[in-house]
């Protein structure tokens, strides 16, 4: 089976769907031929694999590096790779085209015909749930509407995060094609079992500084656990970064938080794994926290056996098992939050069986696995053609 990936968005090292980009393309390379169709050249692909992941791009990987116009601002203007894809996918004649970009697989969902490659969306949110989260116009979630819906009526397969998600493209689209979930995964080789017990009263956080991720609540239960310290690894925006120092200066934390900013992801277990626990405390408004996302530093806390503390949320118990393989607290509540922070960073017996049990967890979220489990979904698709 030959698939095909395409992008129009250059790799951005800040966003973390890029080390899901390229580690799932790289396991699913060492089992079945995969060209990727990209605005990055082969040497820019590489230096990021080398630089952020530790890692070698695989042979079997093929970058194909297609024209893309970019004005000032970082704007794209989306035509310019979309026609190239379609005149690349018309040359590879491949079997499986697999998108994750809404607005590319729109495009392919009106230019496809049935002669064409089974067209399989990876689906990471709803778009106009999204919208609202974010507080943006009712016609901006109109139109992601409209785009999703384009996607949807012509998709072939579709592999989603959480069975949230999936479930929600069912009713929200009516969608009956082929279907799979697939949530995050992690490299079980660089994120070993490294956690060795409690030996600091820090707590870790990574991830990006986005509104939906729950740092006000965590900074929150911070000032409520006065034993405790937190280091947050990850970045976010200019906006982002003032928000986040004035609440530490409003909560009067400035001596208790660690800002470390963003590390490449090879960096990442040596960092974490000193912590007496990692915490992720999603806040239960926003439905892609609540119910769509499926983060990569879920996985890695797992698989370095840190104990764990998290929302108590549908999108985390798909994952997680409250007094199983972490904590769990009544999501938004600081002071639920605090007294469970507090209980794992106290509770030595307590922490090592939920680091035990977590890293065991672990290992079934591998990206060979994701890789298998997107071919299979792949597969059908293309029976179902044939």
């Amino acid at each position: 089976m030959h698939v095909v990936f395409a992008h129009h968005e250059p790799i951005d090292a800040t966003k973390a769907r890029w080390v899901a980009i390229c580690r799932t393309l790289a396991s699913m390379a060492r089992l079945t031929p995969v060209s990727w169709l990209t605005p990055d050249s082969a040497a820019r692909v590489d230096a990021y694999f080398e630089r952020e992941l530790g890692a070698a791009r695989p042979i079997a990987l093929s970058v194909r590096t297609l024209p893309a116009l970019r004005k000032r601002l970082g704007i794209t203007l989306n035509g310019v790779f979309f026609r190239a894809a379609r005149k690349a996918i018309a040359e590879l004649k491949p079997d499986v085209l697999w998108l994750r970009s809404d607005k590319l697989a729109a495009y392919f969902a009106e230019k496809l015909d049935t002669s064409t490659p089974a067209l399989v969306y990876e689906a990471h949110l709803v778009g106009e749930l999204w919208a609202q989260d974010r507080g943006a116009a009712a016609s901006s979630a109109r139109k992601l509407g409209r785009i999703e819906q384009a996607v949807y009526a012509r998709a072939r397969g579709v592999a989603a995060i959480t069975r949230g998600l999936l479930d929600e493209i069912k009713s929200r689209f009516s969608y009956s094609g082929a279907t799979a979930v697939a949530p995050s995964a992690v490299d079980l080789e660089l994120f070993s079992r490294r956690w060795s017990g409690i030996t600091t009263n820090t707590v870790v956080y990574v991830g990006t500084l986005q509104f939906w991720k729950g740092l006000g609540t965590l900074l929150e239960a911070l000032a409520l656990a006065p034993g405790l310290r937190l280091r947050i690894i990850g970045d976010g925006s200019e906006k982002e970064r003032f928000d986040l120092r004035r609440k530490i200066r409003e909560l009067a934390l400035d001596s208790r938080v660690d800002l470390s900013g963003r590390m490449p992801q090879h960096a990442l277990p040596s960092a974490v794994c000193g912590a007496a626990c990692a915490v992720h405390a999603l806040p239960p408004e926003h439905s892609i926290a609540a119910r769509f996302t499926s983060p990569l530093k879920l996985f890695e806390y797992m698989a370095l056996g840190m104990p764990i503390v998290a929302s108590d949320l549908p999108s985390v118990r798909e994952v997680l098992t409250d007094n199983v393989n972490a904590r769990l607290f009544e999501a938004g509540n600081a002071r639920a939050l605090a007294t469970a922070l507090a209980e794992v960073c106290s509770d030595q017996a307590l922490a090592h069986r939920l680091s035990v049990s977590a890293h065991e967890h672990a290992q079934r979220f591998s990206y060979d696995a994701r890789a298998k489990l997107l071919l299979g979904l792949f597969d059908r698709c293309v029976t179902k053609r044939a």
